[in-house]
């Protein structure tokens, strides 16, 4: 379930946290820090440190792990949509969220072209982006080709940030154009599953909705794409009413 490498690095006090966390997965998934703090009788700061010291950024990370393995474990059907709404929305609005989405807002206001890419599914959430920004007002294009040449491109991108959209945030190529993008200066806005993938890890700006990974057959990635849908109508719609108070702003 978690890396043994990481485990052995653990304290006494650090490994009774991991212990509790092993024995009482289901109880945990659905408890704060604070909460897995008072029932191991340890501080937050402890629970917090060991979740980081397994390898993770922060408690929603530690959660998303576990429900993966329970629901893989239990091969699990599908989750209903009324799930997926109460999973993500019940902390949707936390500041975290609210500070990156108006620091991702003021970067796309602030930009000559907004870019809009992704693969697959993710590449049609990007095209559905693009668009509703269009109709918002913000200069977009969006790129259907997996193997646009950027590469090849000699003009720089420094008034340009782009969008991308990936579930796993591990896409080859994904992670290429994104490398491509950056050499040309643009910026980086990533909307991912989780925060510690490669391609947040490449963004100035990742928003990371934590939804439980969902598969058929093993392979087939169906995670959802509700919160993708709901940060991109945020972005949007924020970003329409930044640039009205800037233009309304102006002498």
């Amino acid at each position: 379930m978690f890396n043994q490498e990481n485990v052995k690095l653990l304290t006494n006090t650090e490994l009774k946290v991991y212990e509790y966390i092993v024995q009482h997965t289901q109880k945990v998934i659905r408890m704060s820090v604070r909460e897995i703090a008072s029932e191991t009788h340890v501080s937050a700061a402890t629970v917090t440190r060991t979740i980081s010291k397994l390898g993770f950024e922060n408690i929603w990370e530690c959660k998303l792990h576990l429900k993966e393995m329970d629901n893989r474990k239990h091969n699990k059907k599908v989750f209903e949509t009324s799930e997926i709404v109460e999973e993500f929305f019940s902390r949707s609005m936390q500041s975290e969220y609210e500070e990156k989405i108006q620091a991702a807002v003021e970067l796309i206001a602030n930009s000559e072209v907004a870019l809009f890419f992704g693969i697959g599914t993710s590449g049609l959430i990007a095209a559905y982006a693009a668009r509703q920004f269009s109709n918002l007002g913000q200069s977009t294009f969006h790129i259907q080709d997996a193997y646009y040449p950027f590469h090849l491109i000699s003009r720089q991108y420094t008034n340009t940030v782009a969008i991308v959209c990936s579930v796993s945030g591990e896409t080859d190529i994904t992670l290429r154009k994104v490398g491509d993008l950056k050499s040309l200066g643009s910026k980086i806005i990533s909307i991912t599953n989780s925060s510690t993938n490669s391609l947040a890890r490449q963004s100035e700006i990742n928003l990371a909705y934590h939804l439980t990974p969902e598969y058929v057959d093993d392979e087939v990635n169906v995670t959802s794409q509700l919160p993708v849908v709901f940060l991109i109508e945020t972005l949007a719609r924020r970003n329409y009413n930044y640039m009205q108070q800037m233009r309304n702003s102006k002498p």
